[in-house]
């Protein structure tokens, strides 16, 4: 008898079904976790400074050593901090310092100290840094420097000016500086800008105080 051939089994229509179904899931289910990355990417950080990008100060002024700022401890950080018009304190990853804000409140009165004396002689130096001689070294607290969403800032700076000769001088620079005119309903990176740029001139306000206390000061021959 002859032999009859072997036939392989042909997979039900119901199954050919499931196997198409389950495979159109997996490319779904793969879609939705590649979109879901895509929309998670962390966006990019803005960066901001109190350097103006101005020179700094010129001539054979008095010569002024300038300390790190000392910081409250919810200033000291990375992220700007807002102040929201309900008294929330605003921490935004999104929108952050270019390097560390007491370095950058030193330099930012440094160099408006410059500009102000005419002199080309005015430092602000890291903690462990070498030391010069100077005419006077001068020592920063702040106490506040508060940036307050729709309304502009409010600093409140201790500083110290201690001569190389005479008495130590004790100061404290107290300033609101408004937003500019237009700037006040700006939001995002828009106004933390405006903020930024006010909490600049309030340093320069307590800057310009700080020189006028040195003007005031006797100064040794080689500086007047």
């Amino acid at each position: 008898m002859p032999t009859m051939p072997t036939r392989r089994p042909i997979a039900a229509p119901s199954t050919l079904s499931a196997f198409a179904a389950g495979r159109r899931g997996a490319l779904a289910i793969l879609g939705t976790a590649l979109l879901l990355t895509a929309c998670g990417t962390t966006p990019k950080a803005s960066l901001y400074t109190l350097d103006d990008g101005r020179p700094g100060g010129q001539g054979n002024g008095p010569s002024v050593l300038l300390l790190s700022a000392s910081l409250p401890e919810l200033l000291d950080r990375p992220q700007l901090v807002l102040r929201g018009p309900d008294q929330r304190i605003l921490l935004s990853e999104q929108q952050r310092w270019a390097e560390s804000l007491r370095s950058g409140i030193a330099r930012s009165i440094a160099a408006d100290l410059g500009r102000l004396l005419a002199s080309s002689r005015v430092a602000a130096l890291p903690n462990g840094a070498p030391h010069f001689d100077a005419d006077f070294r001068l020592t920063l607290h702040v106490q506040r420097l508060e940036a307050q969403v729709g309304r502009g800032v409010d600093l409140d700076l201790l500083w110290t000016l201690q001569p190389r000769q005479g008495k130590e001088l004790l100061g404290r620079s107290q300033v609101h500086e408004p937003l500019a005119a237009g700037s006040e309903t700006m939001t995002g990176d828009g106004g933390a800008a405006a903020l930024v740029a006010a909490q600049r001139r309030a340093l320069s306000q307590a800057a310009a105080e700080i020189a006028a206390a040195i003007r005031s000061q006797p100064l040794p021959a080689a500086a007047q």
